[in-house]
């Protein structure tokens, strides 16, 4: 079945997961995507992360689930030989991805006004941290960094207490979903255009995107939002995370109708809070018609009843009522043993070098008519060079005089590496 993005072609020199997330992305919906990699390799090859007793030649975690389905071409693009393998790859590509810093892409003649020149139907698609323009345009950048200049890091965390990272990479991970956007976007434009065009976006921005709720709430009313704990700032009424008598915890959204509220009162020995005029419709209990003076000693009583019971208690008569939002607080095996996540194919099987049958995350996105696929498991550092370099029409001695400089290149790294672990500290 062909896929939305089949014969689409797409150059990437990215690395860790802004970059490359995006790029999955058009791999999952047919596009073909070459990861350009330098003799080392994309550096996120090599972040084992906590917990990890996996073999050294195990592929890590961080390159898996951004690099599933892709080939890799390595290459030493300061090399005259390298260089001239990514501009014929770049003749026959449709998108020019990467996460390089504009400054570098400049120097290396890879910048949107030098490729538009050579190639005017090719989407030059690049992402960074801050944004394209100001004074930190060309700023490092890794995910905490922008998640603690958007924002998003002052309103987690206790109340009365620090401000805290959320639990996972998601400025990252946010900025590479609104980076596939936008070159999906531009490759839409081209079909009427005709050209290419530059496309940029960034982490900081994605920031903004996930925030804009709050952000215009904080605008319109003059007043800075703040943290609000197991809460959401801007919602007040009983909406929270509760815990359990025995550890658990469930995130109570809102009982919509009168029935349910008094049935979730009575089981949590609340009876008082039901009779409540502050709480006793759909609207106050959501947070748009509540009585902000009650909603602290709701949250407080709510507290209270939760932790009169278990988790499977609570579980058990939630289930038995569909006009309550809630969800039970899940970890990660929980998520992975989730059926709602099989049946959705949001998590599905794979076969991984070196390590064997696990589980990756899957195409997330569903299409009746054309739907994309996982396409398979990531690719081994320069896997694709030879194949590719033929289909470029480089010939047997020009191939191999690419794979030895890269090889070489890499042996100089490993030996600088293995010399600077045996060196004595000082």
């Amino acid at each position: 079945m062909t896929e939305p993005l089949t014969g689409i072609r797409v150059l990437e020199m990215a690395s860790a997961i802004q970059g490359p997330g995006a790029a999955l992305y058009l791999r999952d919906m047919g596009a073909e995507v070459i990861k350009v990699e330098p003799p080392i390799g994309d550096g996120s090859r090599y972040h084992r992360g906590a917990n990890n007793s996996l073999p050294p030649e195990a592929m890590n975690s961080q390159f898996i689930s951004m690099n599933r389905g892709k080939r890799s071409v390595c290459v030493d693009f300061h090399t005259e030989q390298g260089r001239s393998v990514v501009m014929r790859l770049l003749a026959q590509c449709d998108v020019f991805l990467t996460n390089f810093r504009t400054s570098a892409l400049e120097r290396m003649g890879l910048d949107f006004a030098t490729l538009h020149a050579r190639h005017p139907k090719l989407i030059h698609a690049s992402v960074n941290g801050f944004g394209p323009l100001g004074p930190d345009a060309d700023k490092a950048m890794l995910d905490g960094a922008a998640q603690a200049r958007g924002g998003i890091i002052a309103m987690t965390g206790p109340a009365n207490g620090p401000a805290l990272p959320p639990g996972a990479a998601i400025a990252d991970t946010a900025g590479a979903m609104q980076f596939a956007l936008a070159v999906m976007t531009a490759l839409f434009a081209r079909e009427r255009t005709g050209l290419g065009q530059q496309v940029r976006s960034s982490s900081l921005g994605a920031q903004l995107f996930l925030q804009m709720w709050e952000l215009q709430h904080s605008i319109i009313t003059g007043r800075s939002l703040t943290r609000a704990g197991a809460h959401h700032a801007n919602i007040l009424s009983p909406y929270g995370v509760y815990q359990t008598r025995d550890g658990g915890a469930f995130l109570f959204a809102v009982a919509m109708s009168d029935e349910s509220w008094q049935a979730f009162c009575d089981f949590a020995g609340l009876p008082d809070v039901a009779a409540d005029l502050h709480w006793n419709t759909g609207a106050k209990r959501i947070g748009c018609a509540g009585d902000p003076g009650s909603v602290d000693v709701a949250r407080a009583r709510m507290a209270e009843g939760f932790a009169n019971k278990t988790t499977q208690q609570w579980s058990a008569f939630l289930a038995t009522q569909p006009e309550i939002i809630y969800e039970r607080v899940r970890d990660y095996a929980d998520v992975l043993a989730d059926p709602q996540n099989a049946a959705n194919d949001y998590i599905v099987d794979m076969e991984l070098p070196v390590i064997g049958p696990s589980k990756v995350v899957g195409n997330l996105i569903g299409l009746s008519a054309t739907p994309g696929s996982v396409k398979g498991p990531p690719p081994a550092l320069g896997e694709g060079t030879d194949e590719i370099m033929r289909r470029l029409g480089f010939g047997n001695a020009e191939i191999e005089a690419v794979i030895k400089q890269a090889n070489a290149q890499r042996e100089l790294a490993a030996a600088a590496a293995a010399a600077l672990a045996t060196k004595p500290s000082d």
